[in-house]
C-alpha cells in the first residue's frame, strides 16, 4: 500500500512538471545542449544550484508552517490575530484566509455591478485576480476593476468553526488528563534525553507532583532552570518565545 501511495505522489508530482513547463520543453532542450557542448560542467552546476535552491525553500516553508502553527506571522515572526476563518498581522499587514469548502462560494464583485462567483481566487504579482472553479482558471480580473470579495460563509459552518476553535485552544493535563484552556494551564519545560520537551499542567499540584515522580536526566536543576540560560539539551523552543520551534538550529544539530 506504501508503494502504491508513493508511485501516485511520484505521478501527481511529474503531472505538475509537466504542467509547468508546457511549451517551454524546446527551449530546456535546446538550453541544456547549448550549455552540454560548450562546457558540461555548467550543467552540472546549474543542477546543484536547482537542487539547494529547493533544499532551502522546502526549509523555508517548513519554517513558515511551523510559525503559522503557533499563530506567529512567517514574514516578521510576531504574533497574528486570529480570526474564525482568517489570520492576520497587525505589525507587518501579512494576511491569510480559509476559503468555503463548497463550490461556488467566493463572489467577486466588479465596480461595473457585475459579480464572478468562484471556488478559489488568487492573487497574482502582476495585479490581476485570478478566479478559479473546479481547479480551472475562469476569470482574470484586473485588481482595479473589483470592487469587493464576498466569502459567503454559512452559519453551520460558522458553528463548526468555532468547536473547532475551541477544541484547539484546550489543554490536556500532563499529569492527571484534566482538560483546560492552554492560557489557563503551567507550562514546563524538561529533557528526559537529548530534546527539551513540553509538558502542560492544569495546577501547581500536578506539575509538582508531575516533577517529583520524573526526576530529568540531562542535569539535575533543570525543571528549576530557564531554558536560554542552559545549553544542555537540543532547544525545540526559542528563548524569546518558547513556542516556537528552532527548525533550521534543529536540522544542525540532527545533521
Amino acid at each position: 500500500m506504501l508503494k502504491i501511495r508513493r508511485k501516485k505522489a511520484k505521478e501527481e508530482e511529474q503531472k505538475e512538471k509537466q504542467i509547468v513547463v508546457e511549451g517551454q520543453e524546446n527551449e530546456l532542450v535546446e538550453s541544456i545542449s547549448l550549455l552540454a557542448r560548450e562546457d558540461k560542467g555548467s550543467v552540472k552546476k546549474i543542477i546543484t544550484e536547482v537542487d539547494t535552491t529547493v533544499k532551502e525553500a522546502t526549509k523555508e516553508s517548513l519554517k513558515s508552517l511551523k510559525l503559522l502553527e503557533e499563530g506567529r506571522c512567517p514574514e516578521c515572526g510576531r504574533k497574528t490575530k486570529q480570526f474564525l476563518f482568517t489570520s492576520v498581522c497587525p505589525y507587518c499587514g501579512w494576511s491569510s484566509f480559509i476559503s468555503p469548502q463548497q463550490r461556488k462560494r467566493i463572489i467577486v464583485h466588479l465596480k461595473d455591478g457585475f459579480s464572478i462567483e468562484c471556488d478559489s481566487t488568487f492573487d497574482t504579482k502582476k495585479g490581476d485576480i485570478l478566479c478559479i472553479t473546479n481547479d480551472v482558471v475562469r476569470q482574470k480580473v484586473p485588481r482595479e476593476n473589483v470592487n469587493y470579495t464576498e466569502f459567503a460563509w454559512t452559519e453551520e459552518e460558522i458553528r463548526e468553526r468555532k468547536t473547532q476553535r475551541e477544541r484547539e485552544a484546550t489543554g490536556i493535563c500532563d499529569w492527571c488528563g484534566a482538560a483546560l484552556p492552554k492560557a489557563q494551564m503551567d507550562v514546563v519545560y524538561a529533557a528526559f534525553g537529548a530534546s527539551q520537551e513540553r509538558y502542560l499542567f492544569c495546577s501547581s499540584r500536578c506539575k509538582l507532583a508531575f516533577q517529583g515522580q520524573y526526576p530529568v536526566r540531562i542535569h539535575r536543576n533543570c525543571y528549576q532552570r530557564l531554558c536560554e540560560e542552559c545549553d544542555e539539551c537540543i532547544k525545540k523552543y526559542d528563548a524569546s518565545d518558547e513556542r516556537i520551534i528552532r527548525i533550521e538550529e534543529l536540522a544542525k544539530e540532527e545533521s
